[in-house]
């Protein structure tokens, strides 16, 4: 049994709930597990942070396990076991560990923890993840994003600028016929990693009129870019 365990916190979004991360921290150090809360997975993965090799090394509690095993993927880690808190109550993650479920109260120590983790300011790590397991390399989303995010090495897809994403859009993944792009942090499924059974089954768009209004999108922060630069040198 993996004795070490990271906990994302997923701390720019509601998704995950601090109080069920609190009581499952608590629940865990009790039961002699070393515990380690991330207050954003997402990020770790953006930045391609060191610590992400201590992560893999762990059991990882987040989101949907498709989501978190994709993005650790395009960082060339795979980690052993990935439990669903966005998902699945703090007993039934317990359970599904091996160890008693018996309620716990939160300590104190990860409700001020959690409660420190204050949401970003700015734009938080959005981008997408290729699911390898069902991409068929069509290019679709490649031929339709307009801000550089992904790149083609031979005749495979590949995420290269994940900061270049636009934050809370989701346009390109709708264009995907085998819903293999993931955004971890959008709300419905499969665009987050969840179970389609549970979600948007069928995603229909009208890519033309998603490309244009990328298209106007980008030409207006290009303008708003041009004026910036201009009021800047006079």
């Amino acid at each position: 049994m993996e004795t070490k365990i990271t906990i994302c916190a997923c701390a720019s979004r509601k998704f995950i709930d601090k109080k069920q991360v609190a009581e499952l921290a608590t629940a865990l150090v009790k039961r002699g597990f070393e515990v380690n809360i991330e207050e954003d997975l997402c990020r770790l993965v953006e930045q391609n942070s060191k610590r992400l090799a201590e992560v893999a090394g762990s059991a990882i509690v987040a989101c949907h396990e498709r989501a978190v095993r994709n993005l650790l993927k395009y960082r060339n880690y795979e980690a052993d076991a990935i439990y669903d808190i966005r998902q699945h109550s703090v007993s039934a993650i317990l359970t599904e560990i091996g160890v008693d479920a018996g309620g716990v109260e939160a300590d104190v120590r990860f409700i001020n923890l959690l409660e420190g983790m204050e949401p970003e300011t700015g734009e938080d790590a959005w981008f997408p993840v290729i699911d390898s397991e069902r991409c068929v390399n069509c290019r679709k989303c490649h031929d339709f994003c307009l801000f550089g995010v992904y790149t083609l090495e031979g005749k495979q897809v590949k995420v290269l600028h994940p900061e270049n994403c636009k934050n809370n859009c989701p346009a390109c993944a709708r264009t995907c016929p085998k819903t293999a792009i993931i955004f971890p942090k959008y709300d419905q499924s499969p665009i987050n990693g969840g179970s389609e059974e549970n979600g948007e089954l069928a995603i229909r768009v009208d890519t033309k009129a998603l490309y244009n209004q990328a298209l106007r999108e980008r030409l207006a922060h290009r303008r708003a870019s041009s004026f910036i630069i201009n009021k800047e040198k006079k």
